[in-house]
């Protein structure tokens, strides 16, 4: 039997799977945010989408080389383990279980929550209905993705298309809306004269949660594997694929400048666009593929993580390796490992409600694992020191420009999101840590 993967996809194929990869539900919640982030500048915040997209470029041609290098199960855990070793590769999985996974679900069910809540006219100030809701939609996919088999699939296949839908509306009707009477870049003189002097530190303070949607790309390599032509077909999708999003996203936002300042976006959010642009019955039907999109997103999220403490028993760098093992018998599904993950989702849930603060816990994990992002374009280098041999159907463009920007780009947003949140990023550097005592040698 051949161990090489079908060369089956070509160039449109691949632009699909890069689009639906990164394309998430952070775009529908991170506007107002990235606004209060930039002090309320829209150039400054318009700017920093546009480096959001230039980075995740960036990051994705420097990621292609080395995914197409390693065609490994596994991905970027894969490469780090081929480069740096096991005890570094566990800690990229442990901090998946302990941070990544379980934060960003906690989110996304909060935000599910809020979305349900303007649907059903409820205030985002109802915190116990905000709990209530992101509980029950938790605890309904964490059964569902381990008491059904095919359910979750064909969950996931519905809110891919239910999220292009509302985005294309809005930003369509954004732009022929005539209700912002003043232009799109309009700022108070409050705003401008608290902006002049460090616009560099606030497009930097921008650019942690817009990363948050464009989080996914790293992704984009592993399907080196699969296309027929990767020197061709590789770069085309990365390059169009993500340049596509970042257009795409700057075009929202500047149709919601369009409709609304940037003050008022930040106080009536994404459903009071959708409201005025639509009408009160409108604005519902554009959340209700909000709500698929986020439910989806939640399903996905919730799959993956299922199988993260199951994925490091059975390699035997965990403790408690047959407990985290243990795969139902009549369901087939890791259960114990599903459980785990499950109880970790629930208590960042309840840290989000208790703290009043979600945004920081998706902004987190994500800037944190720009610290990995960094280990694999620096892994670069050392594999074309270390292994000039090495069969690479794709080599990076422009080396050694490309990875040197990637590498400095993705450093930059460590360290903003250190300077934004410095408590939060501390805890996370220290439980991301605690994998060096947890890892066991197989």
């Amino acid at each position: 039997m051949s161990e090489n993967l079908e060369k089956r996809y070509g160039f449109s194929v691949a632009f699909s799977m890069v689009v639906g990869i990164v394309i998430g539900i952070g775009i529908f919640f991170k506007a107002g945010q990235i606004l209060l982030a930039a002090n309320m500048n829209p150039k400054i915040a318009i700017a920093a989408w546009i480096l959001g997209g230039v980075i995740s470029i960036l990051s994705g041609l420097t990621a292609a080389e080395v995914g197409a290098a390693i065609p490994e199960t596994g991905g970027m855990i894969a490469w780090i383990k081929k480069i740096y070793g096991k005890r570094i590769a566990f800690l990229v999985g442990w901090a998946q279980l302990i941070i990544y996974f379980p934060a960003l679900i906690g989110l996304i069910a909060y935000y599910f929550a809020v979305f349900t809540g303007n649907f059903l006219n409820i205030e985002s100030t109802n915190t116990t209905f905000l709990a209530v809701t992101a509980f029950i939609a938790i605890s309904f996919l964490f059964a569902i993705n381990i008491f059904t088999k095919n359910v979750g699939g064909k969950i996931q296949t519905l809110a891919t298309a239910a999220k292009i839908v509302p985005l294309l509306l809005i930003t369509i009707f954004g732009f022929l809306s005539d209700n912002n009477p003043s232009e799109i870049f309009y700022m108070t003189e409050v705003t401008k004269e608290a902006t002049s002097s460090s616009p560099l530190v606030l497009l930097g303070l921008a650019l942690v949660p817009i990363m948050f949607a464009f989080d996914g790309w790293i992704y984009v390599g592993t399907i080196a594997g699969d296309l027929k032509n990767v020197k061709k077909d590789l770069p085309k999708a990365i390059i169009l694929g993500l340049g596509f999003i970042a257009i795409f996203y700057v075009a929202l936002n500047l149709a919601l400048l369009n409709v609304f300042p940037a003050e008022e976006i930040v106080k009536v959010g994404m459903f009071g666009v959708a409201t005025k642009l639509f009408g009160p019955m409108g604005a519902k039907f554009i959340f209700l593929g909000i709500m698929i999109s986020a439910f989806g997103g939640l399903n996905g999220m919730t799959l993956a993580s299922t199988r993260i403490p199951y994925t490091l028993a059975i390699e035997g760098h965990l403790p408690k390796k047959e407990f985290f093992a243990k795969i139902d018998d009549k369901h087939r599904q890791p259960i114990n490992s599903s459980v785990v993950m499950y109880l970790l989702s629930v208590f960042f849930l309840v840290a989000m409600i208790i703290t009043g603060d979600p945004d920081v816990y998706g902004d987190i994990p994500v800037a944190l694992f720009w610290l990995f992002y960094c280990l694999v374009f620096l892994g670069l280098f050392i594999l074309r020191k270390n292994e000039p041999n090495l069969e690479r159907p794709f080599k990076v463009p422009f080396y050694p420009v490309v990875p040197i920007l990637a590498l400095l780009g993705g450093a930059s947003i460590f360290i903003y999101a250190a300077i934004a949140n410095p408590t939060y990023m501390a805890i996370s550097v220290v439980l991301t840590l605690t994998g060096l005592f947890v890892y066991r040698e197989n």
